[in-house]
């Protein structure tokens, strides 16, 4: 027998390690790049742009923006994202980072579920979350719902980690989970205490199925948690300082805080009760209920219970306590599936629990692989019956794979459970894609995770709009924008923040309130974005003459599906009298 610490020892001990990451890695090359899956799955305007320009040009953007609002202080996307495409340029960072995304989602549930079960059911998990559509259609969006879906899952397994794991350092799970909720914290503070909640149920978890030093242990995983925690945010203000220089985050994000009003975003406070998706997390509760009645409160099958569960009562109580509109936008509803996989993976875990499958039972997720990705694109409108049928039927489907894994020999029960699994995978898929238009905001369907709506051409196009922009103005001016009445170019225009505080109007030309607040504001240059040129001008003519304006200088960008074969985007510049 080798000795500990020898080559050899260690050579045995890293070839499990090293074959996990071959797997991890097979599946989120196959995902990002083998699948059909789109580098570019769409935007949900301008937020997407707003973020997607701020790693891009960092404070070339906010220097000019009369207001840069709060959006910089995303610093959990803008920043790791600044330093890929810095190396990479724009194309290259984002396909890495996409990538990156995709790789720890696909990691972060076949290391859960490897806590409890096999490597074989561990990656059949982790191919059919690397494909669904809800996880594919954000990480391919510049928005940062697809980094939160993928730091909440990492802090969930980190969260078993702590419980259930041997690590050989003790403390290292919860100062990695510190650091995690710290980087989720400069992602979106809601997302953060979504993510904490879970953590801290499956933490409470461990206090009540452990028999000694429980308190010990807890006491250390919140020092270390604290110690990670505070490193990360740490780290991440001063690269704020590095790449918004003079810029207060705690100040910037008080202020705004204080300024919003997430009321003004609802067109009906209960519109989020027709978006059949929700039927996801609730079947993910329903089978870990199921995993956890079969199998006699099993300590696994408890802690999905206690992830699903905390992931809609903390959603609930929020968006009752604050009425804003996470259930009402898309990315909102995103949040609710990190839980949800993780849920559904542990409790199929519990099922099986090590039992390892047949070779032969693997032909069923090989069978099912060109289904699911069928249903990734599947377009039509899913009405809220049969939204509820799919979802009983998978619920249904876990049930039977839950007493035949709890009676019967190895093959029949890895087989149902991989049946179960395969109907899961497209049922959600079918339950996300046939949502339809929920709510106020522009929605790109989630099928654009396979289906191309041309989101690379549009993003070249934005990108070498605001590039001209740079180019055109200094970081003294203070740049105004306007766009056509439609709104037809404002994804364009919100590459340079587009939005209330930085647009002096929302109408064809001027009013006279307008000329009073533009006086006010006195910007050095306005960006005008249209169709057509003859709107550019009729604008142009509303500017009054005492604030000297410059003849438009233009570029033009092809943006499909507004109508027009080139749109035009112009600078003027102001030179104000008195």
């Amino acid at each position: 027998m080798p000795k500990e610490g020898s080559p050899v020892a260690l050579s045995a001990r890293l070839r499990p390690v090293a074959g996990d990451a071959a797997i991890v890695a097979a599946i989120s090359i196959f995902s990002a790049f083998l699948s059909g899956s789109k580098q570019w799955a769409g935007f949900n305007s301008p937020d997407s742009e707003f973020y997607a320009s701020l790693a891009l040009f960092g404070n070339e953007v906010t220097d000019r923006a009369p207001e840069p609002a709060y959006y910089w202080t995303r610093l959990g996307f803008i920043a790791p994202v600044r330093a890929v495409v810095s190396i990479l340029g724009p194309w290259g960072g984002f396909a890495l980072w996409r990538f990156l995304l995709i790789a720890l989602i696909a990691a972060s549930l076949y290391w859960l579920v490897r806590q409890r079960s096999t490597r074989q059911l561990a990656a059949v998990i982790a191919l059919f979350a690397s494909l669904n559509t809800m996880v594919l259609s954000y990480v391919g969006n510049p928005y940062l719902t697809g980094t939160i879906i993928a730091a909440t899952l990492l802090l969930i397994a980190l969260a078993t980690w702590c419980v259930f794991g041997t690590p050989r350092i003790s403390w290292l799970p919860a100062l990695l989970s510190g650091a995690t909720a710290g980087w989720l914290l400069m992602l979106n503070p809601y997302a953060c205490f979504l993510a904490l909640s879970m953590w801290v149920g499956v933490r409470i978890v461990g206090i009540c199925v452990a028999t000694a030093r429980r308190w010990r242990v807890l006491l250390i995983d919140v020092l270390a948690a604290t110690v990670g925690f505070t490193v990360a945010l740490l780290t991440f203000l001063g690269l704020g300082l590095r790449l918004f220089p003079g810029r207060s985050w705690i100040g910037t994000y008080l202020d705004w805080n204080g300024r919003l009003d997430y009321a003004s975003f609802i067109s009906d406070p209960m519109i989020w009760t027709n978006d059949i998706a929700l039927l996801v997390p609730i079947s993910a509760l329903v089978m870990a209920a199921i995993a956890a009645l079969t199998t006699r409160g099993n300590r696994w099958a408890l802690t999905a219970v206690v992830i699903a569960g905390a992931n809609i009562a903390f959603t609930a109580i929020y968006f009752a306590l604050v009425p804003g509109p996470w259930l009402e936008a898309p990315h909102y509803v995103a949040k609710l599936w990190p839980g949800s996989l993780a849920a559904i993976g542990l409790a199929a875990a519990v099922l099986l629990k090590r039992r390892s499958l047949p070779p032969i039972a693997l032909i069923v997720p090989l069978a099912a692989l060109p289904l699911v990705l069928w249903s990734g694109r599947w377009h039509l409108v899913i009405d809220r019956a049969q939204g509820v049928l799919i979802a009983i039927v998978i619920c249904l489907t876990f049930f039977v794979a839950a007493i035949i894994a709890r009676r019967t020999a190895n093959l029949p029960s890895a087989l149902a459970v991989l049946v179960a699994l395969s109907i899961i995978a497209i049922g959600m898929q079918l339950l996300q894609n046939g949502r339809g238009f929920i709510g106020i905001y522009g929605q790109y369907p989630f099928r654009a995770a396979y289906v191309d709506f041309s989101g690379e051409q549009i993003m070249r196009e934005k990108i070498k709009a605001e590039q001209w922009l740079i180019d055109n103005t200094s970081a003294t001016d203070k740049v105004g924008i306007w766009t056509d009445p439609d709104r037809m170019l404002s994804s364009v225009a919100a590459m340079q923040l587009w939005g209330k505080y930085n647009n002096v109007t929302g109408a064809a030309t001027l009013t006279r309130d307008d000329v009073d607040r533009l006086e006010l504001s006195r910007p050095t240059a306005i960006a005008m974005y249209a169709p057509n040129r003859q709107q550019v001008d009729t604008f142009w003519g509303s500017i009054p003459p005492w604030a000297r304006p410059s003849t438009p200088e233009c570029t033009t960008v092809q943006i499909p599906g507004i109508g027009v074969q080139e749109a035009y985007v112009c600078l003027t510049h102001l030179r104000w009298v008195g």
